[in-house]
């Protein structure tokens, strides 16, 4: 039986292939269909211009698709819904891609349940080609600020995108210690790019755009929800080949994420914690179950693919001397592996206390090392 015309959804005949990608924006926003089932309608009906020629009763015989969502399909405002969103993207300077476009991350495509659409403000993705996720707990410690800060400028001088939520704590250290080491990093939002969470970040966001990218799943105006957080958690994961977990509580959202790694088939690298530190009790849990222990950035390259670390650069964790004296680099010397407290600087560089005090002021001053509580020393791997 032919199907009634009036169950038909409205769209233009002959559609542009440029506008094609407002189609996909469109069923993205539609009420009702979440990731999965669009993929679900993609698969039946080949693509979303069809989803929308479809009557209610074709819909309705997809899986998933209830009499409710195929009337939120059909009675959609296609056109007005994705001029509207294009509108706000052109305001923005962002662009939405779509899994057909080329610039679509192969790593993120290769997940179970990739977004449909993707909002993006910054270079392209694929000038990221080797991603790793550093994630953690947002009450981080002195411990936690000082590895996330090393191990992600020493991993971004490497070449290495650093891919993160911009959430408050280990997520924000990690995104700023990229771009001062001169690196690149991703930041996945659980929001529209119309917003910015958390707000003091704002300043943030702009670098990271202008020194890589800001991307998001989501609407271009829908406000930050805690419910968005685990998807956006799994685009983190998805990104990278890996994610590690720096500062973790019990039930530290940064745990979200290491689970989809472990669904997505990518590497789980944990940092250790003392043992009666609250913030690291996600962190020693996961080495427990099998997670990779990480004492510093070796552990994390010798984890990746040939033709990742192909990409990488050889040099770049090599520390430069050039522009030390020969009193500062005999300290460099002595910090390269490890922070040192001054005491052990004095007894093991040949230098007098007042000529190691001296020289590590300098040294400071260089933005060559930096000093945390209880006069504890250690490079500052800076651009």
């Amino acid at each position: 039986m032919p199907v009634p015309q009036s169950e038909k959804k409205s769209v233009p005949i002959d559609i542009p292939p440029l506008e094609q990608k407002k189609l996909w924006v469109a069923l993205n926003m539609a009420p009702g269909v979440g990731v999965r089932l669009f993929h679900r309608l993609l698969r039946y009906f080949g693509s979303p211009e069809k989803v929308f020629r479809a009557s209610h009763r074709e819909l309705t015989s997809v899986e998933g698709i209830g009499a409710k969502t195929a009337d939120e399909i059909i009675k959609l405002d296609v056109v007005g819904r994705a001029d509207r969103e294009f509108r706000l993207l052109d305001n923005l300077g962002a662009r939405v891609l779509t899994l057909e476009s080329p610039e679509y991350p192969a790593l993120l495509k290769s997940i179970y349940d990739p977004p449909p659409v993707l909002y993006c403000m910054g270079k392209k993705l694929n000038e990221f080609p080797v991603c790793l996720a550093i994630v953690g707990t947002r009450q981080l410690t002195s411990y936690g600020k000082t590895v996330a800060e090393e191990l992600s400028k020493r991993l971004a001088q490497r070449g290495i995108c650093i891919v993160s939520g911009m959430a408050r704590g280990i997520d924000t250290i990690a995104h700023r210690a990229a771009l001062q080491a001169g690196g690149s990093t991703l930041a996945v939002f659980g929001n529209g790019l119309a917003h910015t969470y958390p707000p003091e970040n704002f300043k943030l966001r702009k670098e990271i755009a202008e020194n890589g990218a800001v991307l998001s799943e989501f609407p271009m105006s829908m406000k930050p929800d805690r419910n968005n957080f685990p998807a956006r958690n799994r685009l983190i994961s998805g990104l990278s080949y890996g994610a590690l977990v720096v500062e973790a509580g019990e039930k530290s959202g940064a745990l979200i994420t290491a689970h989809f790694a472990l669904e997505q088939g990518r590497d789980v690298f944990s940092v250790p914690g003392k043992i009666n530190s609250k913030a690291s009790v996600g962190c020693n849990r996961l080495i427990k179950m099998g997670a990779k222990l990480v004492d510093g950035p070796d552990a994390i390259l010798e984890e990746l693919p040939p033709s990742a670390l192909a990409l990488l650069k050889p040099e770049a964790l090599e520390i430069p001397t050039k522009d030390l004296s020969e009193k500062e680099k005999i300290l460099v010397a002595l910090l390269a592996e490890d922070e040192k407290h001054i005491d052990f600087l004095i007894e093991n560089s040949s230098l007098t206390p007042a000529e190691v005090s001296a020289t590590l002021v300098q040294l400071e001053l260089k933005g060559r090392i930096s000093q945390r509580d209880g006069k504890m020393f250690y490079v500052a791997y800076s651009s």
